[in-house]
């Protein structure tokens, strides 16, 4: 399969994921309390805030460093500011319906791809030892959609093949649980309740500049460091 062909691939998932998101309707108040004071509007406004003022510090509690520790991972860990801040932001206002790209097989109830809601990210980058590591927060206005707007990351941090994001999608977790990506677990993504309409999810992984990946940082040590950060996060 070719490169353009998963991409298409990955974008009918993507879809797929925002049609079905929008007629679950699940709130967080029906999930564990983790984040529970946590609203889709305080991550955007922290977005906005890292975009205006630019910081180090990992916001809304996130402590990488104990959650290593936790996790029993070894290694100086310290933020990267090797590309200047180490913590960027993002905030998109939504995309309205989009023509389908050529190629893509989509169910003759969908002639568009759906809109896309507004949405807040927040990228915490850190060294630990000699490699690097990426803490991504992405934010939507609409419930169990962000996972799948997070998908095309998921598939480059965890270098999946086409049935491998599959498996991820398939496997996807509830709010309040972790999950590794298939194979080695050279990713990890959580899903963190909110308080009100939307939804959290957390990537973390190698830094995707990284050549050779360390095994120190995948499968149970990376989803245990994970699982600890989305418990920090409030």
């Amino acid at each position: 399969m070719t490169t353009a062909q998963r991409r298409r691939l990955t974008t009918a998932f993507v879809a797929t994921g925002i049609t079905l998101g929008a007629a679950a309707c699940s709130s967080a108040d029906d999930f564990a309390p983790g984040g529970r004071a946590l609203s889709y509007d305080r991550v955007r406004t922290v977005a906005l805030d890292t975009i205006k003022n630019g910081t180090d510090t990992c916001p809304l509690g996130l402590d990488f460093a104990k959650a290593a520790s936790t996790a029993g991972i070894t290694g100086a860990v310290a933020p990267d500011t090797h590309g200047g801040h180490a913590v960027s932001g993002d905030a998109g206002d939504g995309v309205a319906p989009q023509p389908w790209p050529s190629g893509v097989t989509h169910p003759p109830s969908l002639p568009e791809q759906p809109a896309v809601p507004p949405s807040a990210e927040i990228t915490c980058a850190y060294t630990v030892g000699s490699s690097t590591v990426e803490v991504q927060l992405l934010a939507v206005s609409k419930n169990d959609v962000a996972f799948n707007l997070m998908l095309p990351r998921l598939r480059q941090a965890g270098q999946l093949s086409v049935d491998d994001l599959t498996t991820a999608y398939n496997g996807r977790p509830g709010i309040g649980e972790t999950r590794l990506t298939p194979g080695p677990g050279s990713a990890a993504v959580a899903r963190i309740a909110l308080n009100g309409a939307g939804d959290l999810v957390m990537l973390v992984s190698q830094g995707s500049s990284d050549a050779d990946r360390n095994p120190a940082l995948a499968g149970e040590p990376l989803r245990k460091a994970t699982e600890t950060l989305a418990r920090q996060i409030g």
